[in-house]
């Protein structure tokens, strides 16, 4: 089934419901307050990613008797998966500082860039901060695997960008 959008455009049932990430890459940008607001929102929700990441590397790699449930959430996880973990929770960061940087009008290249070295500048922070905390220690791997999860989203993003609609 086919709708005819006001704008000349045709639609089909599967993309009037469902949004492409091109569609919101190439989505018209806020003005005006909508614009301001948009700007200082996606800066605090990045932001406040940033700070649970750094909450959670803050957790000892020790069981604390105070709060076993907490540090046990380190202990009990096996290390593989907490080595895995380190590519999606990097690479959605990389997307918000992407979103965060597109509504400060960075476009292009730089944009991209400066996403991924925000995140990937963040991972080696975190990994220095986990050296400071009982228990745990920072891994090389870490840090490349942390850079890998901002380089795949920005990639994937990338590509998304750049594919070009079929008729």
């Amino acid at each position: 089934m086919t709708i005819s959008h006001n704008n000349g455009q045709l639609y089909n049932r599967h993309t009037l419901w469902r949004p492409t990430l091109r569609n919101y890459i190439n989505r018209t940008p806020p003005q005006g307050k909508r614009k301001a607001l948009a700007m200082v929102t996606s800066l605090l929700l990045t932001l406040g990613y940033s700070t649970m990441i750094y909450w959670l590397s803050s957790i000892p790699g020790e069981t604390d008797p105070e709060n076993p449930l907490l540090s046990g959430i380190i202990v009990w996880t096996p290390p593989a998966i907490q080595n895995l973990a380190h590519i999606p929770v990097f690479g959605l960061l990389a997307l918000l500082w992407h979103h965060t940087l597109s509504t400060w009008r960075v476009k292009g290249r730089r944009l991209s860039a400066s996403a991924f070295l925000l995140a990937a500048g963040f991972g080696i922070f975190d990994e220095w901060h986990q050296l400071h905390v009982p228990g745990r220690y920072a891994s090389f791997t870490d840090i490349l695997l942390n850079t890998a999860g901002a380089a795949i989203a920005i990639w994937l993003l990338s590509r998304a960008a750049h594919k070009q609609p079929t008729a």
